[in-house]
């Protein structure tokens, strides 16, 4: 009797259990659906709002979806805590998203959610290859959807950005093979290998170019800057005038904006780069065909220093006018 009555309370609690759990809810139905948008690249939709539920479909980067409801507690995934949403996908089906790499879509215009995701995805550094080809894409795309002269520079700029950093985690000694082969081949004028530091690297060209091109515009100050600091292949390890000639695009871009944002960061690079050795360089006239050429090319940089400097109204540039002094 001990048995059964033990069983019989057994089978009794399993029966609330279960009456408790259908009883519940895991989910917040909302009165009218909320767009959203996703703001990382392969993002996984689930069929339950947990990591570990099965896998429905992957969404792209900029994807908006409709969301219809969201889970009732929030959760945890890589360091980020929110909801899940339950969301009406691409392929007809519905399915749940983690809310923390969703925006919502209509609390600001549609450009300007944009960019600021391809910004944000532009600073991660762990990112894939596909990764970043969604990040050109959705840039490239933005090019094209953009109404106003000035917000399409934007995106202009950031896509060649995305390039620049799609383009640099090419490996070299799979650069014959798929998909490389085929990346490399439709972005060959923009692309220059880079032998030393791996992987490729944009060609500074292409963004002055498009300052060139939009010079009148508030934006071409940054896209200015971005080509001053945009890298290049070098290996000059402790060689004072091959580092000196790294900063010719901050010599540029005081010549293009002598009172740009960045002018007072590009005088200091310079006066710091400007090193007694590259003096001496610039102001030696004898040795071998290298050194001739090496002083040849200083001077030349130096002379673009000066008249930049010309333009320069801070008072910052004072030391650095004093070291161009001191070139013969």
């Amino acid at each position: 009797m001990k048995i059964k009555s033990m069983l019989l309370m057994l089978v009794l609690f399993v029966l609330g259990a279960n009456a408790m759990s259908f009883g519940q809810t895991v989910e917040v139905k909302f009165e009218a659906a909320q767009p959203k948008i996703t703001t990382v690249s392969a993002m996984r939709a689930r069929r339950s709002p947990v990591v570990a539920g099965e896998e429905i479909m992957r969404l792209k980067l900029g994807t908006v979806v409709s969301a219809t409801g969201r889970s009732t507690d929030q959760d945890t995934v890589a360091g980020k805590t929110d909801y899940w949403y339950r969301v009406n996908l691409p392929n007809g089906e519905s399915g749940w998203v983690f809310g923390g790499l969703l925006l919502d879509y209509n609390s600001r215009p549609r450009e300007e959610l944009l960019k600021q995701i391809i910004e944000d995805r532009l600073k991660a550094e762990k990112t894939e290859f596909a990764d970043r080809q969604e990040i050109y894409n959705l840039a490239a795309s933005s090019v094209t959807e953009a109404k106003d002269a000035n917000t399409r520079v934007e995106f202009e700029l950031l896509k060649l950005l995305a390039l620049a950093n799609w383009a640099g985690i090419v490996p070299n000694e799979q650069k014959n093979k798929s998909p490389y082969r085929e990346f490399l081949a439709g972005h060959k004028t923009e692309l220059i290998e880079n032998e030393f530091g791996g992987g490729y690297d944009l060609r500074s060209e292409t963004l002055w170019n498009l300052e060139t091109k939009y010079h009148t515009l508030p934006i071409a100050d940054r896209i200015a800057w971005e080509a001053a600091r945009n890298e290049q292949p070098s290996d000059c390890e402790s060689d004072q005038v091959c580092a000196f000639f790294l900063f010719d695009g901050d010599i540029k871009y005081l010549n293009t904006h002598p009172a740009g944002a960045h002018t007072s960061e590009a005088l200091q690079n310079l006066n710091e780069v400007l090193t007694d050795e590259v003096i001496q360089a610039a102001n030696a006239r004898g040795g071998d065909k290298y050194a001739v050429q090496q002083g040849a090319e200083v001077r030349k940089s130096i002379a673009a220093l000066r008249l930049a400097l010309a333009k320069v109204s801070s008072a910052e540039k004072a030391g650095l006018v004093k070291k161009v002094g001191r070139v013969k």
